[in-house]
């Protein structure tokens, strides 16, 4: 079969010289051709020639004359003014001039410049000679006899520029057709070099011929070893190779083939070779194709690259092949195949091991970092437990000086714990490609900055150095970006500026300018120290994670080396960059470059309001937060903790009353509907004696009804927060009544719109929660009131067929005041619809506020699963 390609009749001398004759006669024939076919345009273009110019000089040369015949026929006409003939005589030499004019015309653009610069302008324009006499040799007679001696006196003054004119246009048309003339000759004898020189390389080419027909032979001999050595390598190859004819039978085949399908020398020869593939396009593998199809037809056959498919063998066992198939043209014309086959079972189990140890590695990945995001959750709460009991160890006890001395450690301890919780909590959250998500949200760049200085001031000044901030000479506009993000990076720049600097001087620096982009800001922040400074070896080392200086940072100052690792971190996920300059023993420069979008319209307007912290003016405050509901607890407290407020929690209205009783709070989150000791009852108790009597009160409900909302003012009470409670309403109510004790004037909620009308989830406040205290640890929370919900849903069905409706309001309560805080709105809505129903003895509504929650329920736990995905 592969000796098919070689040519084994090769010519003989006859037919080599018969091919040489041949080649010299075309040769010849096409240069008597070439001389023949220039002699002939050449002559050709010459009669044209001179049949085109003589025509041009004769139209020239004869618009002299038709202005000199007007002349003399309007003398004539002047002459015998009473003979009308001639007033006809001349009309027709005014026509035969306008005529001539116009066929001048149109001689071709630029061969007649002097006439189209000097002559024409004369008779052509809208006050030229034509429009200026067509109307009076148009008209009667009088008028043209009238103004003879007019025309007779410019046409004497115009036949001289004629003349000039004509002059000129005939010696310019003289040397352009000599011009043209030259070119042409120039263009025919460069062709004849042409037709010579190919001629030249056809001699060429019969030498080439010769050579080559020489070399053929050579190549002959060259075919037979090299179809003797492609056999030898077909043979030893490890991959099997399998001849095939046009209708897919086996033609022959190498050792391989026969081992791989267990076939015998003789049993392959003639074999179907279909049958032995596993494929739901066999026949078309196999399948001839004309060698002018398009690429994209031979593509689904395979041939032009591997196919992964089954095999079979003789004992009809099946392994894993990969396939290419060329096709090839035998001698007869007729397609054949040849197919190269390899076994692909140990590299399939060798890859699945590595899929198998990339998917544990993968795994293991996920449950480190889950494991620390699970485990840094869970050791917040006790520490913020630890810290609050020290803390009202200290304020509500007399403590002995060693006492004190003992809790300000634990106090201490706790603080540092806590802080390294937050950091391993942000690495994690940062590092985790799904879980750094961040809310854009406005903000003002230089106000964040003076919170910043304001709460970093006490630390910097207990290490005497001077803190100070270089505002830009220009008001920043607000600004579009992920707050939180902003925030952790100043604050870990600042703080690590204090924390390595003595005696020295800490500043910050904020310089910008409009952006490349439209609508964008560019920001430059400086924070310098006058502190130890680091080599210059180690100014990448400073932002690997867990990684300090041994010979300056790690052994002078404690940490851990997460501060600037997480800065870099947040810098480049809002899209920035961190770079340092330090000399040791003089100090640093950390530079955050940013390019941030400008609020606009709306957004620039909310932004006083829209912050989720507090503002440059705010201080840490104390504030008590009183829900009977643990979520809704634990939410408030981190987001207010996060703003660096310091908060206490109490679980009913008692325990409020006892802890605002004990020591003044700046201001006190009071829920309404607790067990034991509610809302309003907590508030009375707390207004009539104690530490806390003037502290403003902010009341908390799920659904504030507006006729209610007067006895929640009478209890004391100084205004009422509507569930779920965003971190902007928030931190504005923190900020007016920290500021003064004057009521926000009285707002009745809305209409509340049908549970069916309303979105399962708050994607706002969602996106809020998420932005500050991390989407999985808001996910979880998620997760949580959904159990508990699903956990309620039975016994409030039991209490409600009981006729026990009160008990059923006050589960349904609780279970809507956790869905609130967490944005689930239509499970919210639902539980409240329930509890209010209950609570006005309406058994009906509330049987159908009951009936409709395990369906919202269902709805919900879908929807949050979809986002999750």
């Amino acid at each position: 079969m592969f000796s098919e390609s070689r040519d084994t009749a090769p010519g003989g001398v006859f037919e080599r010289w018969t091919g040489y004759v041949l080649v010299l006669a075309v040769g010849v024939t096409a240069l008597v051709a070439a001389i023949f076919i220039f002699s002939d345009i050449d002559k050709q273009l010459e009669q044209n020639r001179v049949a085109h110019l003589d025509n041009r000089t004769w139209v020239l040369a004869q618009f002299e004359v038709d202005v000199l015949n007007l002349a003399s026929a309007a003398q004539m006409a002047a002459y015998r003014s009473n003979d009308p003939a001639r007033l006809d005589e001349l009309r027709k030499r005014f026509d035969i001039l306008y005529s001539r004019v116009d066929i001048v015309r149109g001689f071709e653009s630029g061969t007649i410049a002097p006439l189209e610069a000097d002559v024409l302008p004369i008779f052509d324009g809208p006050e030229g000679f034509f429009a200026r006499w067509i109307p009076v040799i148009d008209g009667p007679d009088a008028d043209l006899r009238a103004a003879l001696p007019q025309l007779i006196g410019e046409l004497e003054r115009d036949a001289g520029s004629v003349r000039s004119g004509v002059v000129r246009a005939l010696g310019e048309v003289m040397t352009v057709s000599d011009a043209r003339r030259a070119t042409l000759r120039q263009s025919l004898q460069t062709f004849a070099l042409a037709a010579l020189g190919l001629l030249g390389l056809m001699g060429v080419l019969i030498a080439v011929v010769i050579v080559q027909s020489n070399a053929r032979r050579r190549r002959g001999m060259l075919l037979e070893r090299s179809v003797h050595n492609l056999r030898a390598t077909i043979e030893s190859s490890l991959d099997a190779v399998v001849v095939l004819d046009h209708m897919g039978r086996v033609v022959e085949c190498n050792r391989a083939a026969l081992d791989m399908f267990r076939w015998s020398p003789q049993t392959a020869e003639g074999t179907n070779f279909v049958d032995y593939i596993r494929t739901d396009d066999a026949d078309g593998l196999l399948r001839p194709h004309a060698r002018g199809e398009e690429e994209a037809e031979l593509n689904p056959t395979g041939r032009d690259g591997r196919i992964t498919m089954m095999a079979q063998r003789t004992n009809g066992s099946t392994f894993p092949v990969e396939v290419s198939v060329a096709e090839a043209q035998g001698a007869s014309q007729d397609p054949f195949f040849i197919a190269f086959i390899r076994d692909i079972s140990e590299r399939l189990e060798r890859e699945e091991s590595l899929k198998k140890a990339r998917n544990d590695a993968l795994k293991g990945e996920e449950a480190k970092s889950r494991f620390l995001a699970v485990m840094s959750h869970e050791m917040r709460t006790p520490l913020n437990g630890l810290m609050a009991a020290s803390d009202l160890l200290q304020t509500s006890t007399d403590l002995t000086d060693r006492q004190r001395w003992l809790t300000d450690i634990v106090i201490g301890c706790g603080s540092a714990a806590l802080d390294q919780v937050n950091n391993v909590l942000e690495l994690t959250r940062l590092s985790d490609k799904d879980g750094a998500s961040y809310a854009r949200t406005v903000f003002s760049p230089v106000d964040l900055i003076e919170g910043l200085i304001r709460q970093n001031q006490p630390q910097a000044d207990k290490r005497g150095n001077k803190l100070w901030f270089a505002q830009p000479k220009n008001p920043v506009p607000p600004v579009l970006g992920q707050r939180h993000l902003f925030l952790r990076v100043m604050y870990n720049l600042i703080g690590n500026a204090i924390k390595f600097t003595d005696n020295g001087k800490v500043s910050v620096e904020l310089l910008w300018h409009p952006g490349r982009t439209s609508g964008t800001v560019d920001l430059c922040i400086h924070v310098g120290d006058t502190g130890i400074g680091i080599a210059e070896e180690h100014l990448d080392t400073i932002f690997r994670n867990f990684e300090t200086l041994d010979a300056s940072y790690g052994r002078i100052r404690e940490g851990t080396g997460l501060g600037l690792g997480i800065a870099k971190l947040a810098a480049e996920t809002m899209g920035g960059q961190i770079d340092v300059q330090s000399k040791l023993g003089l100090g640093s420069v950390f530079t955050l470059r940013l390019q941030l979008p400008v609020a606009q319209g709306a957004e620039a307007a909310q932004e006083e309001f829209a912050e989720d912290a507090p503002s440059a003016g705010d201080g840490a405050r104390a504030i008590l937060v009183v829900d009977d509901n643990a979520i809704n607890r634990q939410l408030l407290a981190e987001i207010l903790r996060m703003a660096g407020h310091e908060v206490a929690t109490a679980e009913d209205g008692a325990e409020a009353a006892e802890a605002a009783g004990a020591r003044r709070f700046d201001l006190i989150l009071m829920d309404v509907s607790m067990p034991r000791v509610d809302g309003l009852e907590a508030t009375r108790r707390i207004r009539r004696a104690g530490a806390s009597t003037d502290t403003p009160i902010l009341g908390a409900t799920a659904h504030a009804d507006p006729d209610r909302v007067p006895d929640f003012l009478a209890a004391g009470m100084n205004d009422v927060l509507v569930k779920p409670i965003t971190r902007s309403a928030l931190f504005r109510a923190i900020r007016q009544f920290t500021e003064t004790s004057a009521a926000v004037e009285e707002v009745p909620p809305a209409g509340d719109p049908p549970p069916d009308d309303l979105p399962l989830i708050d994607a706002e406040l969602r996106a809020d929660l998420e932005g500050n205290l991390g989407p999985d640890y808001i996910a979880g929370m998620i997760g949580r009131v959904l159990s508990e919900t699903g956990d309620a849903l039975p016994e409030m069905r039991r209490l409600h067929e009981a006729g026990d409706h009160l008990a059923a309001a006050k589960l349904a309560h609780r279970t809507a005041g956790a869905a609130a805080a967490v944005g689930l709105m239509a499970l919210h809505r639902s539980l409240a619809s329930y509890e209010t129903a209950a609570d006005a003895s309406n058994t009906a509504e509330a049987a159908r506020a009951l009936e409709s929650l395990p369906a919202t329920l269902e709805r919900t736990a879908a929807a949050c699963q979809a986002t999750a995905a």
